[in-house]
């Protein structure tokens, strides 16, 4: 990787009050961006380039997705997530399925498959983003990987606590609408 290309992907300056939330219009571009920020994060620069790839494919095409990207237009995280029943979401946390494009479309579970961001100030926006995606959702789902290879699946319960931080946080970080469907007159990648 040459020193320009990691200038314009992940150089880790920006305080969280020159963050914004943005989602590329062109599949491509999104695809492309994301795969260059997040191959260099060491939860994702091992996992196998195909269910890797329908990952964020799916994510992509569905919508399910915001970069974090400071006022120089770097990006300085990611978030990509699924929605789907308490049923597939619990299999999927615990190894025991893999979700399908149909099963990530839309239910009362939200499922944080992509997450990285490279600053703490980072990390705090795509939080108050999320804050955003879950209120009225019953619970998230996440997985924890490790350094050392190990994973932890993890539930949490969105319960009043999610609307409350969402009224106090209002006017420091943007509201994020519910994800739209899909239009079938839209340009997309490919997906599984």
């Amino acid at each position: 990787m040459t020193p320009m290309h990691e200038e314009t992907t992940t150089i880790p300056v920006a305080p969280r009050g020159d963050l914004k939330a943005f989602r590329a219009q062109n599949p491509y571009v999104a695809l492309g961006l994301a795969v260059s920020h997040l191959m260099t994060k060491p939860a994702f620069a091992n996992l196998r380039f195909g269910d890797w790839s329908r990952v964020l494919t799916g994510q992509i095409n569905r919508k399910h997705y915001y970069f974090a990207v400071d006022g120089r237009n770097r990006i300085q995280g990611f978030m990509g997530w699924a929605l789907s029943s308490k049923e597939n979401a619990e299999a999927w946390v615990e190894g025991r399925g893999a979700l399908s494009f149909g099963d990530s479309v839309e239910g009362d579970c939200v499922i944080f498959n992509a997450w990285a961001a490279s600053t703490p100030e980072a990390n705090r926006f795509l939080v108050s983003l999320a804050r955003g995606l879950i209120d009225g959702k019953d619970t998230v789902y996440f997985k924890r990987h490790y350094k050392d290879g190990s994973t932890r699946p993890a539930r949490l319960r969105v319960n009043d606590f999610v609307a409350r931080h969402l009224e106090r946080q209002k006017g420091a970080a943007p509201a994020i609408p519910p994800a739209p469907r899909i239009a079938t007159n839209q340009p997309s990648l490919q997906h599984a």
